[in-house]
């Protein structure tokens, strides 16, 4: 699927490309390069995810923007037994240091590939909740604003991968439900009372 999202940053209206498809190479997705306790090839048939600007009208710190995604569990155990987990997707050592981000940049771009997250139980459906953001800075008085957003997704058995999921796109108001996370996994974003709202600015 190849998708033309558009979108408005900071007056200018652009366009956000999507490309979701079925991980087919292990090289071409970059497995081949990543320390994994499975064989790379594994990977195949689980989704990739590729969002990106070709081009932009913004210039400069204008383009700055970022994503934060949502990882949804729905597990499945003893055939009937189902648990759902909702949990920020963010590398290791952003966590560690308080920053949402999955990615961000001068414009921010988004690449992903799970594989093999089933764990412990017999069936997993796996749902991601991509957003594109204006991240808090000194050109919108440091606030946090939706500016776009999809799911997407798998579902994975005992055997591997089963299906992928549905893209879908989602609103404001979705993503104005799940913001309310980032205060339980980092305090100083519990000041903020709305989606769109002022961030405090840590200085160290």
């Amino acid at each position: 699927m190849h998708k033309k999202i558009p979108i408005l940053l900071r007056g200018n209206r652009e366009v956000l490309t999507v490309e979701y498809t079925e991980n087919t190479s292990a090289a071409q997705s970059g497995f081949d390069a990543l320390d994994v306790p499975f064989p790379k090839e594994c990977c195949i048939g689980y989704p990739t995810l590729h969002a990106y600007f070709q081009t932009m009208q913004a210039t400069g710190y204008k383009r700055l923007c970022a994503f934060i995604q949502f990882v949804q569990r729905v597990e499945q155990r003893n055939g009937c037994e189902t648990t759902t987990k909702l949990s920020l997707d963010v590398d290791a050592y952003f966590r560690q240091i308080g920053n949402p981000f999955f990615s961000y940049g001068y414009p921010a771009s988004l690449f992903d590939a799970p594989c093999k997250n089933l764990g412990d139980c017999d069936q997993l459906t796996w749902t991601s909740f991509t957003y594109l953001v204006d991240m808090p800075s000194r050109m919108n008085q440091n606030k946090l604003s939706y500016i776009t957003g999809f799911s997407w997704g798998y579902i994975e058995d005992i055997h591997g991968p089963v299906k992928l999921l549905a893209f879908e796109m989602l609103s404001e108001n979705k993503f104005a439900q799940q913001y309310a996370l980032l205060s339980d996994l980092y305090p100083h974003y519990a000041q903020c009372a709305s989606l769109n709202c002022a961030l405090p600015i840590v200085v160290e």
